[in-house]
């Protein structure tokens, strides 16, 4: 599933879409997580798409009328002005110079508008709006759950998953299995600082692409794809070497996913 650094290549990706009129949507098969309809998006046509933003894992087109809300589940695409068009497409929005097209193979991504895609964000502070930080602290030290699950939890912290929290926990040298209530002073500032860090690090690459996260930036080819899976430190590196102290990468089951670490460099809990 595309997390955060993912999801900002696509809204950066989309960018020459503002400023332009939505002039008209076409739903060719609008079986998502939600139906789709294209009576949804009756306020918004001949409208300027003012501004995309993200909030965690949600994309939001802003009109001055509505929003529509993106969410690409597991294989959503959001791609400009294809030449050809995949079968998996579901829906096009056709603006005044370019078409979007939403394309979708397993079909648990979404699109909202009005309530139901407000509904849908998350209440939760994006896991890069550092002025929250104090607020995810406080979270993580009440908490008797494990940190990888709390750092998981989009009601807590909203973008990561399971790629960038094993990256995360890796940097500030804390065990996964470690208890948000035991974690020290020290072990939560360190957290607080590998988060950005990676994830700006990770959006350097345009994401990761260990899966069928492509993209579109404008001047790149029509098909690009993120390379930080080539920079994981432990991620999917089960039985390799640590790139710090060489102990040997390990991989562990937490709530039905994969976990992998090192066990020196990651001894604290």
């Amino acid at each position: 599933m595309p997390e955060l650094p993912e999801v900002e290549t696509v809204r950066r990706s989309l960018t020459p879409l503002t400023h332009q009129k939505l002039l008209h949507v076409t739903v060719q098969d609008g079986k998502l997580r939600y139906t789709v309809r294209a009576a949804h998006f009756q306020k918004v046509l001949r409208q300027p798409l003012d501004q995309i933003s993200r909030h965690g894992k949600y994309l939001i087109f802003h009109f001055p009328c509505d929003k529509i809300v993106f969410h690409l589940g597991m294989t959503g695409r959001m791609l400009l002005s294809q030449r050809v068009r995949s079968p998996y497409t579901k829906v096009i929005f056709k603006f005044e110079r370019d078409s979007l097209d939403f394309i979708d193979v397993r079909r648990f991504g979404f699109i909202l508008t009005g309530a139901a895609g407000a509904k849908a964000l998350p209440q939760s502070p994006d896991a890069l709006a550092t002025k929250e930080i104090t607020f995810l602290l406080e979270k993580i030290r009440k908490s008797r759950a494990v940190i990888k699950t709390i750092l998981l939890n989009q009601k807590v912290i909203a973008g990561l998953g399971n790629i960038y929290v094993s990256e995360i926990l890796f940097l500030a040298k804390i065990h996964p299995a470690s208890r948000g209530i035991d974690l020290s002073h020290d072990a939560l500032k360190r957290i607080s600082h590998a988060i950005p860090k990676v994830l700006k690090r990770a959006i350097e690459s345009k994401g990761s692409s260990i899966s069928d996260f492509v993209y579109s930036l404008p001047g790149e080819k029509e098909f690009s794809t993120g390379n930080y899976q080539t920079k994981f430190l432990v991620y999917g590196r089960e039985g390799e070497a640590c790139k710090v102290c060489k102990t040997t990468i390990q991989k562990i089951t937490q709530s039905g996913r994969s976990t992998f670490f090192c066990t020196r460099c990651q001894s604290q809990r």
